[in-house]
């Protein structure tokens, strides 16, 4: 089963190496704060698992920039804190 997962995965990209960095960049973004573009349904059962939620990201084609066109960690950041402060003036 996880082989089979892993090969669409593959399918999707030009090399094992590319599939590796997309995965761990992503990962790391998650891991950050940045949050995942995947419905509740969407979600693995291990949804606390970066790697596996970046990897489900990557196979359902979800509107992510890949490999060179990530934007940096510190624009991801100040995205998600105007969002927060959207939030939170909704709220009041």
């Amino acid at each position: 089963m996880a082989q089979e997962g892993y090969d669409a995965l593959l399918a999707l990209t030009d090399s094992r190496y590319r599939l590796s960095i997309i995965v761990a960049r992503r990962a790391a973004q998650l891991k950050s704060g940045v949050p995942s573009l995947l419905t509740e349904e969407e979600l693995p059962a291990a949804k606390s698992n970066t790697v596996s939620v970046a990897m489900e990201e990557f196979r359902l084609g979800k509107p992510i920039h890949w490999g060179e066109d990530l934007p940096s960690d510190a624009s991801l950041r100040e995205a998600r804190a105007r969002e927060r402060r959207t939030e939170r003036s909704d709220e009041l």
